[in-house]
């Protein structure tokens, strides 16, 4: 009986902590594709009223429209995240149309394939100023508007590759584990030594089925495909985890919660894991069994070396 018992208790701790996303005014950055889509569909589904950010107009007037579709309110602001003045004024717009700022999701970002030693000197800045500092950026515009508030929450986007390293994504890797560390800093200043009412959580999803395989750079002096020999989540179930710590408060996000064991592995064994990250992204050619049939979970499709660097 005890443990049916502990669980009522859980269900109803749950419960009373729930805040629904109804009404909630939410900001996502990267909006135009992948999870940063599926994160204003899934809001959209569950009542928020979306502002949507992405540097292109028309992939955002497409997204804005679709979530109209499904009944939400919508604001379009094209923004490059690399620029404070222009993330500057997407919260400023948002706190004009809506009068507030519930969610901030800082998820634009940018991924190259290469190894560290040959890494150029532009996709890296490329990563930095778009990883590390539109995080920042948004983090910075966000937060005065949130503390007058008294509420809020900040939502960034990290990775599984910001505490376990992979194969020729390490300066991504680099970035991501910034992301994370800057935001669980973040989260003890305006959580536990302000006390400011806003919450902070980080996301760290897997390797997620998106554009980003058709447009990542794989510049790796190989020339061969980065084949991912990983499971492969779908935008909507990160979208899911995402705003289901909107609403019962996480955080830290994880998406896919097997990976957890892997994490913990690294802290244990990291030599043995090294060994076995060499299997999970491995620079090779192409084979008839790349293309992963569906519903299989894994992607291994090769990522051409000629693509340009993903910005969203």
């Amino acid at each position: 009986m005890l443990p049916v018992a502990l669980l009522v208790a859980h269900t109803l701790r749950k419960t009373r902590l729930r805040q629904a996303l109804t009404g909630k005014v939410m900001v996502i950055t990267g909006a135009s594709s992948g999870i940063g889509r599926a994160v204003a569909l899934e809001g959209a589904r569950r009542g928020a009223r979306l502002v949507l950010a992405a540097r292109h107009a028309s992939d955002l007037e497409r997204v804005a429209g679709e979530v109209r579709a499904l009944g939400a309110e919508a604001l379009a602001v094209p923004t490059d995240v690399r620029d404070r003045a222009q993330v500057q004024h997407l919260v400023d717009q948002t706190v004009q149309h809506f009068g507030r700022l519930d969610v901030m999701f800082n998820h634009a970002g940018a991924w190259f394939i290469d190894t560290v030693e040959h890494s150029e000197e532009r996709h890296m800045r490329d990563l930095i100023d778009l990883n590390i500092m539109g995080v920042l950026y948004g983090v910075q515009a966000a937060v005065p508007v949130m503390r007058r508030q008294g509420f809020g929450h900040i939502i960034n986007t990290s990775s599984v590759e910001g505490r376990i390293g992979f194969p020729f994504t390490g300066v991504y890797a680099g970035t991501k584990a910034f992301v994370e560390l800057m935001t669980q800093s973040l989260r003890q200043e305006l959580m536990h030594v302000e006390q400011t009412g806003v919450r902070v959580s980080a996301v760290l999803p897997v390797t997620v089925r998106t554009p980003i395989f058709d447009k990542v750079a794989n510049v790796h002096r190989g020339g061969q495909g980065a084949h991912m020999n990983i499971p492969v989540q779908e935008p909507t179930q990160v979208a899911r985890a995402v705003l289901d710590a909107v609403e019962v408060y996480r955080p830290v996000i994880l998406p896919f919660r097997p990976i957890f064991g892997l994490m913990a592995l690294y802290d244990l064994l990291p030599g043995l894991t090294d060994r076995l990250m060499t299997l999970v992204r491995v620079d090779k050619a192409a084979s008839p069994l790349s293309h992963a049939r569906r519903g299989s979970h894994r992607d291994e499709r090769p990522i051409s070396p000629a693509t340009p660097i993903l910005r969203s």
